[in-house]
Formats: C-alpha cells, sequence, structure tokens
C-alpha cells in the first residue's frame, strides 16, 4: 500500500529554498570552497582539496536544508514507521530494479548514440582520481552522503514544491538534477558528448522521481540511489 505523500509547502520558506540550493550548486564548490581551502592550504594536493570542498559543501547544502525544512522532512521520512517488513522489502527492491532499469537503458542509448566512444564526464573524472588515493572517504560521500542529499533536494523539495501538471513536475525536477551532474563538463568535452550525458542523467532523474511518485516515501528513493552508487563504487574497486 502507497503511502500517501504528505509534502506541504511550508510558508515562504519554500521560494527561499529555489534560490539558494540553485545558487549554492552553481557557486558554492568551484567559486567559494574550493578556491578558500586552495588558498589557505597551498601545499595541499588537489586531490585532498577536492575530497575536503565536497564534504564542507554537502555539509553546508545539509545544515540549510535541515534549518529550513527539518520539521518536514522528518515528518515525512517518520512515514516508514506505516509500512511492515514485507512491504519495506518489496518497495526497496522494485525501486532498486527501477533505477537499475533507467540506468542501463541510459548507458545502452549513450554506447548506441556515440558509436561506442564514449567520453567520461569530469565529475566522474575527479570522482575517480580521487578515489585511488581516498577510496573509503569518497565511498561515504557518493554512495550515502550524496543521495540523502540530491533526494531530498530533487525529489523531496524540488518535484513537491512544483505546481504544475506530473508530468512538467518530473520534466523539471528531472533537468534539474542531470544539469546538476553535468554542468562541471561544460567546455572540457565535446558538445554531443555533453548531449549523451544529459540523457543519461535526466534519465536517472526520470527514474527517481518513479519511485518518489509511486512510493509516496523519500527513503526509498534514498536507498535505491545509495545502493546503485555502492554498486559502480565496488564495480570500480574490483576493476582496480
Amino acid at each position: 500500500m502507497k503511502a500517501e505523500m504528505v509534502m506541504k509547502k511550508e510558508n515562504n520558506k519554500w521560494y527561499i529554498g529555489w534560490i539558494i540550493f540553485p545558487a549554492w550548486y552553481l557557486i558554492g564548490k568551484k567559486y567559494i570552497i574550493l578556491p578558500v581551502i586552495q588558498s589557505v592550504f597551498e601545499a595541499m594536493s588537489y586531490s585532498d582539496a577536492y575530497l575536503i570542498t565536497n564534504y564542507l559543501w554537502n555539509l553546508i547544502a545539509i545544515v540549510i536544508l535541515f534549518s529550513l525544512y527539518g520539521t518536514g522532512i522528518l515528518r515525512d521520512i517518520k512515514q516508514i514507521r506505516q509500512y511492515d517488513i514485507k512491504s519495506i522489502a518489496s518497495g526497496y527492491i522494485k525501486s532498486f530494479a527501477v533505477i537499475v532499469l533507467f540506468t542501463i537503458l541510459g548507458g545502452i542509448m549513450q554506447f548506441i548514440l556515440s558509436s561506442g566512444n564514449n567520453e567520461q564526464s569530469i565529475n566522474e573524472i575527479t570522482l575517480r582520481m580521487t578515489m585511488k588515493e581516498h577510496y573509503w572517504a569518497i565511498m561515504i560521500l557518493s554512495a550515502f552522503i550524496g543521495p540523502i542529499l540530491e533526494e531530498l533536494i530533487f525529489r523531496w523539495f524540488i518535484f513537491s514544491s512544483i505546481n504544475k501538471r506530473l508530468i512538467i513536475k518530473v520534466i523539471i525536477s528531472s533537468v534539474l538534477f542531470g544539469l546538476m551532474h553535468f554542468i562541471p563538463s561544460i567546455g572540457a568535452i565535446s558538445l554531443n558528448e555533453l548531449c549523451l550525458q544529459a540523457i543519461q542523467y535526466v534519465l536517472a532523474g526520470i527514474a527517481f522521481c518513479l519511485v518518489y511518485i509511486k512510493r509516496g516515501n523519500v527513503v526509498f528513493g534514498i536507498a535505491a540511489h545509495m545502493s546503485i552508487n555502492l554498486m559502480h563504487n565496488l564495480m570500480y574497486l574490483v576493476n582496480q
């Protein structure tokens, strides 16, 4: 049985979020935290600075998120108590299956359209480079912290605060989710490859929206998101 979506607009705080989150995603990491870290610790390697920057950036984003909407987030998360163990397990498995299906679909589309000549995004390249030196720190960041923050912002906040038709809500939140991932690659890889990566990330965003719509609770999306990122990281470890 699906839990009812009880997302409520909490006065003007919703409009504040629409200003803060895009600004923090676009300028916070690259133009505020990283330059400060590099100027204060001049001898620090780029991978170390990148790691510290990401942790600080995510920490600040989580503080902002919970300071604005903490009551609503906790209220919705507590809804999971309405489910029995069987329903939770079934919901998780089905959610994870949807994410895997869309991930495979995106990979196939990217491979076909690029004729097999895939370029990695700057986000992916930097993540893997840093992972060579700080595997477990990146594992925690990408497989646990990142999914929680992304699901709360793009599904719990953005998707639910758009007062439009369902398809419009899905498109807007999924495109914004994709932009967050491939913006760092703009100007660094070919336009064709950038478009292919955009398709893959937007498809992932759509998959997470479908999970949120179907389950009515952000916890299932967070769990599925964690699982797919964890699987990717473990595959990288095995390959290495």
